[in-house]
């Protein structure tokens, strides 16, 4: 009996341990709350109860034990690589979609993903560490060959927090490490000595563990096993002055004093993969240049702030398409087609990957050209966007056939997607193409070449009549540190959600209008080429006045069931909530001037946020 307990201890100080490395890793660039709590230790100390309990029962317990108590910590390791790379958790029900589109292609490739990986040599080997633990500790009989192992495993463990951890976490790796070769030492020269060592384990574990500040039970280890409620009292009551955001309700689009100017054209709606308005030279010096795009600007109807909504492809898509928070048939799209649009989407995405196919046909599009209808190159791997030059837009005139009328046209490039890839870097070279960034500017100058090119081709081919009206946009914007946040899906900052919009036809008059967002984009193309239909939404045509800017915003849920981080853009302010890393902050568009919300203020700014969110359906 008290070696079967001596392994339960040793066993729980070394998952303590990994634990600890893995919070300690997760959340060391963004808040004190590095360390282990009570609720996280009795977690661990439970998991590896059960452990220990299976090793009993046989090899075949012994067998699912080590292999349950390994993935258990694999995941908390992914779930920390993952959030310090790209600021997105993994969630329940993740696994699957990050390893296959992220962790085995995208880590590979990112030079951020090295240079982490580069100075966190020893965390990164820590799914091995807990597989050997938990194959051995359940099963090694007290003596030598108990000691080496412990040695073993407390060094790696203390190298590991040297070199990846902060001083309060270290403290606690180290109580755990000499936690382990205590209880293993005691249980091999005298078992009596196990009572007193295990009281002093958990005392100088207790004490590197909560003082002097108690970690954020938003920041438990079991939230990664478990979605976090939002903060929403059943009671909660709005000021007056929210009151009226609660109550907002969708309404059909309204006609504008433009309606029908340019009724019958082609409409082509061109949209970058993960490019933000920052990273254009256009809007934001010293970045990308697009001289197809601008070449429209002088003459086009542009947004000075142009919110993507929520900024996950699969998200940006439902909400150009739907003009709403939810999925399902777009009745934009359909009052095209019932007008005798062709409608058809192009792309080189296999756009059945990750669900985006299903939005597609919900949508109601005639016809669908990715991946899947377009030539593998030699080698394998995906399609350069350039092949829509030529295959792609052979596939269209197949699928159109005979079919005449005017066309609605969605093109959205993928290049510039992590880990960004230039086709022709030879041709595309300005930025350093080692770096992430530098490939992602590459791409994005390589995409508005071809987007120019499409849009003479298309002339070219006769599969467009006259001028079209070009609508030139983005899925959404991609983050590159600012306030702390990588890549998308992770946060509502301006990186992420702020995406250039601009709209030309020679018969349009150019004009800036101060704010939009995706929900906008298809009511104003139908105000402009004169359609309407009684489907109620949150987008209005850009032709109105009186428009307000009034938007809930969210970051989507990548890995997850749920998303962390939302919020609301009012007047010229945003509130930004993120659970992940308990904070709720009020800034301005340009996330220049950042307050954090504390006390009652954050509690009432979280409540009417989560209140909003639930209101509209979003998860």
């Amino acid at each position: 009996m008290a070696t079967d307990a001596a392994r339960w201890l040793a066993l729980t100080a070394v998952g303590a341990a990994l634990a600890v490395l893995a919070k300690g890793v997760k959340y060391r660039d963004f808040s004190t709350a590095v360390v282990l709590g009570l609720d996280d230790l009795g977690w661990v100390a439970l998991v590896e109860l059960g452990v220990v309990l299976a090793a009993l029962g046989g090899p075949v317990g012994s067998v699912l034990g080590t292999l349950a108590g390994t993935v258990l910590f694999a995941t908390l390791w992914l779930d920390a690589v993952l959030f310090r790379i790209f600021t997105i958790e993994l969630g329940p029900g993740g696994v699957g979609s990050v390893i296959l589109s992220v962790l085995y292609r995208e880590l590979a490739e990112l030079s951020f993903a090295r240079r982490f990986f580069a100075s966190h040599r020893a965390f990164a080997t820590l799914p091995l560490a807990a597989l050997l633990a938990h194959a051995t500790l359940p099963l090694v009989s007290p003596g030598p060959v108990a000691w080496g192992l412990a040695a073993g495993l407390a060094l790696w463990l203390c190298l590991a927090a040297i070199t990846s951890l902060p001083e309060r976490a270290r403290r606690q790796v180290f109580a755990a490490s000499g936690g382990l070769l205590a209880v293993t030492v005691a249980v091999g020269l005298m078992p009596s000595l196990l009572p007193p060592v295990t009281t002093g384990l958990l005392g100088l574990f207790a004490l590197g563990c909560w003082r002097p500040s108690r970690p954020s039970a938003s920041q438990g280890l079991r939230h990664v096993f478990v979605e976090r409620p939002r903060p929403e009292p059943p009671d909660f009551q709005p000021r007056p002055e929210h009151a009226a955001l609660l109550t907002r309700s969708p309404r059909p689009p309204r006609p504008s004093a433009a309606h029908g100017l340019l009724r019958g054209s082609d409409v082509l709606l061109l949209t970058f993969e993960s490019v933000g308005r920052l990273h254009l030279s256009a809007f934001s010096p010293g970045a990308a240049r697009a001289p197809f795009l601008e070449g429209l600007v002088p003459g086009a109807l542009c947004s000075r702030h142009h919110a993507c909504v929520s900024p996950t492809t699969n998200n940006a898509h439902l909400a150009l398409y739907t003009s709403g928070y939810g999925a399902g048939a777009s009745a934009h799209v359909r009052a095209l087609r019932e007008a005798g649009y062709r409608t058809v989407y192009l792309t080189t995405a296999h756009t059945a990957d990750y669900g985006l196919r299903a939005i597609l046909d919900a949508a109601g599009f005639d016809h669908v050209i990715d991946r899947a209808m377009l030539s593998v190159p030699p080698g394998g791997g995906a399609p350069p966007d350039g092949v829509l030059l030529t295959e792609g837009l052979e596939r269209m005139r197949e699928a159109l056939g005979d079919l005449t009328g005017p066309m609605f046209l969605h093109v959205h490039a993928t290049h510039t997607h992590v880990p960004y890839r230039v086709a022709e870097p030879e041709r595309f070279h300005r930025f350093d193409m080692a770096e992430d960034r530098g490939r992602f500017f590459n791409g994005i100058e390589e995409c508005d070449a071809l987007f120019g090119a499409l849009v003479r081709g298309l002339g070219e081919r006769g599969l467009t009549r006259g001028e079209p009206l070009v609508v030139l946009s983005s899925d959404h914007g991609q983050a590159f540190g600012a306030l702390g946040y990588q890549s998308h899906g992770s946060a509502v900052t301006r990186e992420e959600l702020d995406v250039p919009l601009v709209m030309h036809h020679p018969r349009l008059p150019a004009r800036e209008v101060a704010f939009s967002s995706h929900f906008d984009v298809l009511p104003t193309v139908l105000d402009l080429v004169g359609l309407g239909h009684t489907e109620p939404g949150f987008g209005e045509s850009l032709l109105h006045e009186d428009r307000r800017p009034e938007l809930l915003v969210w970051a989507g849920h990548p890995s997850r069931r749920t998303t962390s981080n939302y919020g609301m853009l009012l007047e010229g302010e945003k509130w930004m909530v993120d659970l992940a890393l308990d904070r709720c902050v009020r800034m301005d568009w340009r996330d220049e001037h950042v307050e954090v919300l504390t006390g009652e203020e954050k509690d009432y700014t979280q409540a009417l946020v989560s209140r909003l969110m639930s209101l509209r359906g979003v998860t």
